[in-house]
């Protein structure tokens, strides 16, 4: 499934994943997602939370604390949302000419999703999505344009 990923996005699905086997969760959801993406330091979302004085583990125990989100279906490794962010993710490394998808390519995709634990989350701590979004593109050299069309 993760074939067209890079190493360091296949690593913030496995700590995403983690995190929901740690807190009981059934599936994968998109707070999960946020947090293993904010993991690895030398990932510019790591940075950029950092600067707006979110921790990861700010992440992790936020999405403790709200209602558990759906499976897609039963035994279903990720939810709805996650599987979104992944066709996302895809389409965005398409769109900005990468081979395989980047963990800012899931970050990127992972915000124009508008429901579920990680935009919840965003949510809770007062950070706009389009902005953060903004500041992985410009940390990669983009204009805001260069999003695709599901923005």
């Amino acid at each position: 499934m993760f074939e067209d990923f890079s190493p360091k996005a296949v690593a913030a699905v496995k700590a995403a994943e983690a995190l929901a086997q740690r807190l009981g969760d059934q599936s994968v959801a998109t707070g999960h997602l946020i947090y293993g993406l904010t993991l690895d330091q030398s990932v510019c979302l790591h940075h950029i939370f950092k600067d707006l004085n979110v921790d990861p583990e700010m992440f992790s125990l936020y999405v403790d604390s709200l209602p558990r989100e759906p499976e897609v279906m039963s035994g279903a490794p990720y939810n709805r949302h996650v599987h979104t962010t992944f066709d996302r993710a895809r389409e965005t490394a398409k769109k900005l000419g990468a081979k395989v998808v980047e963990p800012e390519h899931l970050a990127i995709a992972l915000l124009s999703v508008k429901s579920g634990s990680c935009y919840e989350t965003l949510k809770e701590f007062s950070i706009d999505p389009d902005y953060v979004r903004g500041l992985i593109l410009e940390a990669m050299g983009r204009d805001a344009a260069d999003s695709p069309e599901w923005f």
